[in-house]
């Protein structure tokens, strides 16, 4: 921590900053504090563009509030305390692998962190690629790479990509078939599909709540609630025979009321987006299985690893 001057608390993880005389912030990586002390520290809260609370169920990775932490710096210029209150989240999205949210925190935040554009380059870092393409084409809003510059070029250059020798689709074919790293995407088409996350005796887990140990009969809830969600089972898979696209692939979650009723079982709950699916495919065209794992509820969406 020398060179460390600003600390953003992310839950179990700390991400630590400098500024130059100049005032330039640089990354510090993340940073292995065991027992933080910062009594002599000040402290204000992240931006509430994210928060845990907009979610039904979110992996528990991304399931804390963020902080920043700071002192014998300035951080006062708007810029600076702009990007400081808002990068927590992008930060904890790459380490925890959600491609798809580290996108959409960008998407809603461009303008910030377009203004640390190196810092924000480097943050990205291994993950740009992954990230291009779940924002492209593993969701149902249409972006155009051309239209997010900052993400596309950070890609390209994870892609030594070169359109005079190919197409950004077969960049990323060739990525999606080497990739070592996860992915997220958005299952679309749900609405078709009687797959459904909540349920009567979830909902009802705290009609018969007593006043007395308040805290830790809510604290009891939310971590059964958490880990029933965490515990379902997921498949995301091809479907060759799939006569209205050759290309498909569907994601089946596990049952909700037959898991509280003790009666296993699998619902289709809806596919990977045609676009995504496709280039999926064509990088591994025999593989018919790429697990999965749910990662967030919000409303009607769902986002599951692969």
């Amino acid at each position: 921590m020398n060179k460390t001057q600003i600390i953003i608390e992310a839950g179990k993880n700390f991400y630590g900053f400098s500024m130059s005389m100049t005032g330039q912030l640089d990354y510090q990586g993340k940073q292995d504090l065991k027992h933080p002390d910062f009594a002599d520290y000040e402290r204000i809260v992240a931006s509430s563009y994210f928060t845990p609370c907009y979610y039904t169920y979110l992996d528990e990775k991304l399931n804390h509030k963020c902080a920043v932490y700071f002192k014998d710096v300035d951080i006062s210029n708007p810029d600076v305390i702009s990007f400081l209150t808002h990068v927590g989240p992008l930060l904890d999205a790459v380490e925890a692998g959600d491609t798809l949210l580290a996108g959409e925190l960008y998407l809603r935040r461009r303008d910030v962190f377009n203004r640390h554009s190196q810092l924000t380059k480097y943050i990205l870092g291994k993950s740009a690629a992954g990230i291009l393409f779940s924002i492209c084409f593993g969701r149902m809003n249409d972006i155009v790479p051309d239209t997010i510059p900052l993400v596309f070029e950070a890609a390209k250059e994870q892609l030594s990509f070169d359109s005079a020798k190919e197409t950004l689709e077969q960049a990323l074919v060739r990525y999606l078939a080497e990739r070592k790293e996860n992915i997220t995407v958005q299952i679309v088409g749900t609405h078709h599909h009687d797959w459904n996350p909540c349920t009567p005796y979830l909902e009802n887990l705290a009609n018969n709540i007593k006043a007395e140990n308040l805290a830790s009969q809510m604290e009891a809830i939310r971590k059964a609630t958490h880990d029933f969600y965490a515990d379902l089972e997921c498949s995301v898979q091809a479907e060759p025979y799939n006569k209205a696209d050759k290309n498909a692939v569907a994601v089946f979650m596990e049952d909700t009321w037959g898991k509280f009723s003790g009666n296993c079982g699998m619902k289709k709950a809806g596919y990977v987006r045609a676009i995504g699916a496709k280039l999926l495919r064509d990088a591994q065209p025999k593989r018919m299985s790429w697990g999965g794992r749910l990662m967030r509820i919000s409303n009607n969406n769902y986002v599951v690893m692969i």
